[in-house]
């Protein structure tokens, strides 16, 4: 069954890439969130106080009631169990600090025994004057807000703690996970450290005793969770992509240095590494999951590793995040809420770190300059005029219950159509023999044109052209769309308006016969708007030989919405005079491919856009 579920609620904070994300027990509204400045490598840290609330469609929204700055980044944070106002954050530089929400500016305690990054903190739910942190240096800490010192000291690993929680089920065990591949489990009642052996070196290295060893991966477990109905189940997932579920109830009280674990299931499915799996506090047996392939999905461990016919281990997948999904938290009371959030101000600095292409290339509220270079197309007519064409865009964020559209971003597929702009073939239509329109110009329109980057450089390079630049009927966005235009001056043949697609064109047309010209990029992401849009194109595009429609996509988008959307296309009237893979950054050309799906990956994917020119068929044609 093809359930319809309401648009996601959307927060943005330019700058700042989130890190954690926790529910309030107290209040079934009240969010925090910690994030980091330069994807957490170097820069300041901001604690976000935020709301979910209602628009007034009765969608989900989320709104930024109070935001704490650090001289660090932040990547965690826990709410106090025993103070509805108090929350505890993890800092990059080995910090630890306690908030009063009713209070301005300043943390009302701070800790600062670990010696590098602290990446985890917990907040028991019984024992709940005690809250535990996991550092990269190795050691995991139990505190209590009104002790200057940590009260207990877990030499866990060797190596990097990823994450330390309490058992929601005993209040003395506490479940660590470490780059060298293991989940141990400790009793705190028990021995501090391990015994010695022929191979250990306690005295200048010591480690703690842990009352099970659990060997889960060849590789760094990232991320680990209790199992809410089932004591001594976790769930653990790392760089190995593989999500696994471990039985570790022959741990004995009393008992230590035991190694085992029995592994339940294994649930494949992500591409890259997984960041963060976490149990529902609703059902024994749904598991969330965040991962570096832009995911969040939730999965049902019932069938283990073999559904039955009709089953399927994968309950949903929630995909527009255009970065690296860090995290994912259930809501305490809603059952059927679920935050993720990702690294999304990756965006500048991924093709640098990481050899990745960026999908997207500005965010909301800020100011986007493009630098077009004169260039001499092959038709002989000059697409960027006599001299260098500066563009200054501002891009808006949208109403709460638009956010969805993500109109608040420039993507690369504008910028690309903005830089190839002589494929377009406007300076050669413009100069051809073309049947006139009734003001003797060549009139082009722009569909979801976001900031309006191609329609503004149209209507800058060519003269002879009378240019619509168009998107969705949100307020905001359209003064934002309306306010470039002026600012870039050339309102005198630009105009912007607004379109819901599928709706009457009368207003895009203005009396006259059509549009010599449609473009549109990343707009064929949502199948379920192909239809729409498909009916704006046929409503809006001139019946004659020369018009054309020429949509560029990222595959980001999917090839099979892709190939969804040429198959509907071709049934509504139109052929393709060309489907063309393009590469981003260079010169390559191929043929479309849907079934190169198969064997890409999300770098591979992030380097081609798909460009689609379109033209009606010949019977369609108005040759008059």
């Amino acid at each position: 069954m093809n359930v319809r579920r309401p648009p996601p609620a959307i927060l943005q904070t330019p700058g700042f890439a989130h890190y954690a994300l926790a529910w309030s027990p107290f209040h079934t509204t009240r969010i925090a969130l910690a994030s980091a400045a330069n994807f957490g490598l170097v820069g300041n840290g901001r604690l976000h106080l935020i709301s979910l609330l209602q628009n007034p469609a009765g969608a989900p929204a989320l709104k930024l009631d109070k935001q704490y700055d650090t001289q660090d980044g932040l990547y965690d944070v826990a709410w106090s169990e025993i103070h509805e106002n108090q929350l505890v954050t993890a800092s990059g530089d080995g910090s630890i600090k306690l908030w009063d929400v009713m209070l301005n500016d300043l943390p009302i305690r701070a800790w600062s025994e670990h010696t590098r990054e602290v990446f985890s903190i917990d907040w028991s739910n019984i024992k709940k004057d005690t809250f535990a942190s996991a550092s990269w240096d190795g050691c995991t800490k139990l505190w209590t807000p009104d002790r200057p010192r940590s009260v207990v000291t877990l030499q866990a690993h060797h190596s990097c703690v990823y994450q330390a929680l309490f058992s929601p089920h005993q209040p003395d065990i506490i479940a660590t996970c470490s780059t060298d591949g293991t989940l141990k489990i400790f009793d705190i009642r028990m021995p501090s450290y391990a015994p010695s052996g022929p191979n250990t070196n306690n005295f200048t290295n010591p480690l703690s005793a842990a009352a099970i060893t659990i060997p889960a991966s060849g590789t760094e477990i990232l991320t680990l969770d209790w199992n809410k109905y089932r004591p001594f189940i976790l769930a653990s997932a790392g760089v190995d992509k593989m999500i696994k579920i471990w039985d570790a109830r022959m741990v004995k009280p009393g008992e230590v240095g035991a190694v085992g674990g029995i592994c339940e299931a294994q649930l494949p499915g992500h591409e890259y590494a997984v960041r963060k799996v976490q149990w529902s506090p609703h059902r024994a047996n749904i598991l969330a999951s965040a991962s570096y392939d832009m995911t969040c999905r939730v999965t049902d461990s019932r069938w283990n590793l073999s559904p039955g016919p009709g089953e399927s281990q994968l309950c949903y997948i929630h995909d527009p995040h255009t970065e690296f999904v860090v995290g994912c938290s259930w809501s305490l009371y809603d059952e059927g809420a679920l935050a993720s959030y990702a690294e999304d101000i990756l965006l500048d600095s991924l093709e640098t770190l990481y050899g990745y292409q960026p999908i997207t290339l500005s965010s909301a509220g800020s100011l986007f300059v493009y630098d077009a270079k004169p260039t001499k197309c092959s038709d002989n007519s000059s697409s960027k005029g006599a001299g260098p064409i500066q563009i200054e865009l501002s891009t808006t964020d949208t109403s709460p219950e638009n956010w969805s559209l993500h109109a608040s971003d420039i993507w690369v597929s504008s910028v690309f159509i903005a830089d190839h702009l002589c494929d377009l073939g406007v300076g050669l239509l413009a100069r051809a023999d073309v049947p006139p329109q009734l003001d003797g110009k060549l009139h082009i329109l722009e569909l979801g044109a976001g900031a309006g980057l191609p329609s503004i450089l149209i209507a800058k390079s060519y003269e002879n052209t009378m240019v619509t630049v168009s998107d969705y009927p949100d307020q905001r966005l359209i003064e934002t769309l309306s306010q470039n235009v002026v600012h870039n001056g050339i309102a005198g043949r630009c105009r912007a308006t607004a379109h819901a697609w599928g709706s009457d064109v009368s207003m895009l047309l203005k009396g006259n016969s059509g549009f010599d010209v449609v473009i549109a990029a990343d707009t064929l992401w949502n199948p379920d708007l192909h239809d729409l849009f498909v009916q704006t194109l046929r409503g809006t595009l001139r019946k004659a030989a020369h018009a054309r429609v020429h949509l560029v996509a990222g595959l980001h988008t999917g090839r099979y919405t892709i190939q969804a959307f040429l198959s509907r296309v071709r049934s509504a009237g139109f052929e393709f005079e060309s489907v063309v893979e393009k590469e981003v950054s260079g010169t390559g050309e191929r043929e479309w491919d849907v079934s190169r799906a198969e064997n890409e990956d999300e770098k591979d994917r992030r380097n081609w856009v798909v460009w689609m020119k379109l033209r009606w068929e010949e019977t369609l044609i108005n040759h008059n």
